[in-house]
């Protein structure tokens, strides 16, 4: 089937990210399906090769105010090297955990990603065990969980690498998706956000909001002005860990916060 697809890719000048893209259905829907964590965690992999990386570490916790230890973690990167990350609290220095708690972007392993001394040693350190190409894939699920999904491949020439990272990309992408759909079910728990406090008039203005009312109506309806109702939904989102109005209506209906 993968011969013949990859003939009829050629045949009509479909591009290589594409051909990795549809490569990878049946990975895909394999990770919706698995029975348990080990049939995931292999199917996991499975694609991963196919787009030419050999290691896999996916980690996910309930949200960016839980203690990275909390997260759950599935990995076949080397045992010697996740002991010593664990053991140093490397997840404090690895700029990709830095950035996967503030960006969706994926990210590639580059030298100028290591900028402290710390984080140069850390390099270092990741290159000797065999982990110094690979890209990043930010998880933000849709109950506030975060993570990465983290892909190595086996050390290269710098073209050559960067000719793996395009053509993978894309693929990597929807894998990272699929992956974050999937895995609720076999990492021993299924993340949860810890309802944060909200007062009684910030419990007002959501319900309203969740009402579809504008700001003007919320104002006029609470008796405060349209500045106030403002303030209200900016500590809203920060207690929520939301970047709209929407979404906030969304997690505080999910964590039980208002009545709908």
């Amino acid at each position: 089937m993968a011969t013949r697809l990859q003939y009829f890719c050629s045949t009509i000048m479909i591009s290589r990210p594409l051909v990795h893209t549809m490569l990878l259905m049946d990975e895909c829907i394999e990770l919706l399906d698995a029975m348990d964590a080990h049939a995931w965690f292999h199917t996991l992999v499975g694609a991963a090769h196919k787009l030419g990386y050999n290691r896999v570490l996916y980690a996910l916790k309930p949200n960016k105010e839980t203690q990275n230890s909390s997260a759950s973690i599935m990995s076949n990167f080397p045992a010697d090297w996740r002991s010593r990350y664990d053991k140093e609290n490397y997840s404090l220095i690895d700029p990709t955990v830095t950035h996967s708690f503030s960006s969706s972007l994926p990210v590639h392993w580059h030298e100028t990603l290591y900028t402290s001394v710390p984080q140069k040693s850390f390099a270092e350190e990741a290159r000797l065990a065999g982990l110094s190409q690979g890209l990043t894939l930010p998880i933000h699920g849709p109950q506030g969980q975060v993570g990465m999904l983290s892909l190595s491949c086996q050390a290269m020439p710098k073209t050559e690498y960067m000719q793996t990272l395009q053509n993978s990309m894309c693929a990597a992408t929807m894998l990272r998706d699929y992956a974050v759909t999937s895995s609720t079910r076999h990492l021993g728990h299924t993340p949860q956000m810890t309802p944060p406090h909200l007062t009684s008039r910030e419990r007002e203005v959501l319900h309203w909001a969740w009402a579809e009312k504008t700001t003007w109506e919320i104002g006029t309806i609470l008796k405060i002005s349209e500045p106030t109702v403002e303030f209200h939904f900016k500590n809203i989102r920060r207690k929520l860990n939301v970047t709209s109005r929407r979404l906030a209506v969304t997690r505080a209906i999910q964590l039980d916060l208002i009545s709908v």
